[in-house]
């Protein structure tokens, strides 16, 4: 259907986790899209995502009112993170260049690998007040998504990504192949999360 409608070039926003030998869920399910896609012959450029600094804007409130944060990661997990301004760049960049061919994965993983405490230190230091991070279990998160209307079925694939990612799942793409994405997770505090937790 693309080939038929003169699409010549897609650029799909993806995850992490082509070659992971075990199910990861909604990650699974993009990657297996993607294949989709280069199956009818277009060229591609699968954007391939860690989590995102800017899923932290849904806990404004919280970390306004109780000085925390909670993510369904392990503590000692360092991983990559990344701004959606960056992956909005990368996705621009290819759409507007007509030069490119052929099949190819993207990482899009941010500038740095951090600690979930390493953010809590770094978001009490941008918002002048002690902020800590609490690990949820991933069965409290997955009873958490469906208590706020997400089906069985897609909480148990944001449940099984998860438990992929703190498996190490993020850690498997390679940064010397990754697109440049240069805001780090300080700079997105000042200029994003601070503001919302202020306003």
């Amino acid at each position: 259907a693309i080939r038929k409608c003169g699409v010549k070039r897609v650029v799909s926003v993806s995850w992490i986790g082509r070659g992971w030998n075990k199910g990861a869920g909604l990650a699974t399910a993009n990657i297996k899209a993607d294949d989709v896609l280069a199956g009818t012959g277009v060229a591609l450029r699968a954007l391939m995502m860690p989590s995102f600094m800017d899923n932290l804007l849904r806990q404004a409130p919280m970390i306004k009112e109780k000085g925390m944060f909670s993510l369904p990661v392990r503590a000692d997990l360092k991983a990559p993170l990344v701004a959606t301004s960056d992956i909005a760049a990368v996705a621009a960049k290819f759409l507007v260049d007509a030069t490119w061919a052929g099949q190819a994965d993207v990482p899009v993983l941010g500038p740095e690998d951090i600690f979930p405490n390493e953010m809590a230190d770094i978001l009490s230091d941008a918002l002048g007040k002690p902020v800590r991070f609490e690990q949820t279990p991933i069965e409290a998160y997955k009873n958490r998504m469906v208590s706020r209307g997400m089906s069985q079925a897609f909480a148990q694939g944001l449940a099984d990504m998860m438990t992929a990612k703190n498996e190490g799942m993020d850690n498997t793409a390679s940064r010397a192949v990754a697109a440049h994405t240069p805001t780090t997770f300080r700079q997105w505090s000042d200029a994003v999360l601070k503001p919302a937790v202020a306003g």
